[in-house]
């Protein structure tokens, strides 16, 4: 796959889904600050359209209120417990791919505990429509065995996917060699069949 900035999709929009609850905001960062590294990391791989974030969280997560997410532009969406949280983001998934991107091509970042999840979501919006898939998931997340990750891998953009401790932060995606070692390392402590 040729890299994002030689391609039709370093200009397209972004839209990126965040699960807050499994992907917290890192001590000593806001979602102000969040929100800019998401957009330098992003541009840092050579993506340069409008990026739209939209973080989901418990109900109770936030008891003050939603106001330091909208002043950094993000509308955050209270959406429950991991199962309605899933299921309202694909819906917003959704929504924004058939309805609201209105460019032929997109950008699509899911940040989740596990985007295994979205796996039938991502191939089925693979296959009907141009969309770039970007991934980011907390480095110990625990869905990391090759023989689970092979059609997750396949659908995601060349170095398009990032550990979220490291996209919060503005960081750099993960690389061929930490993938090979973390799928490694993973498959010596666990032989069983994970999926």
């Amino acid at each position: 796959m040729s890299p994002p900035t030689s391609s039709k999709y370093s200009e397209a929009k972004i839209g990126v889904f965040w699960d807050v609850k499994e992907c917290p905001i890192p001590t000593g960062l806001d979602p102000s600050s969040v929100y800019q590294n998401i957009k330098s990391a992003l541009a840092k791989k050579g993506y340069h359209g409008e990026v739209t974030i939209t973080p989901y969280c418990d109900r109770n997560q936030f008891p003050d209120g939603p106001d330091d997410f909208e002043s950094a532009g993000m509308k955050l969406v209270p959406a429950g417990d991991g199962t309605e949280r899933y299921r309202t983001m694909s819906h917003e998934i959704c929504f924004w791919l058939c309805l609201d991107r209105g460019d032929e091509y997109t950008n699509l970042m899911v940040i989740s505990g596990d985007n295994m999840d979205f796996l039938d979501a991502l191939e089925l919006f693979k296959r009907k429509s141009p969309v770039n898939v970007l991934l980011a998931q907390p480095e110990k997340a625990w869905r990391w065995c090759p023989k689970c990750r092979k059609p997750l891998e396949d659908l995601v953009a060349e170095s398009g996917e990032w550990f979220w401790e490291s996209l919060a932060a503005g960081g750099d995606s993960i690389t061929e060699t930490q993938r090979e070692e973390l799928l490694g390392n993973k498959k010596e402590e666990d032989d069983t069949d994970c999926c």
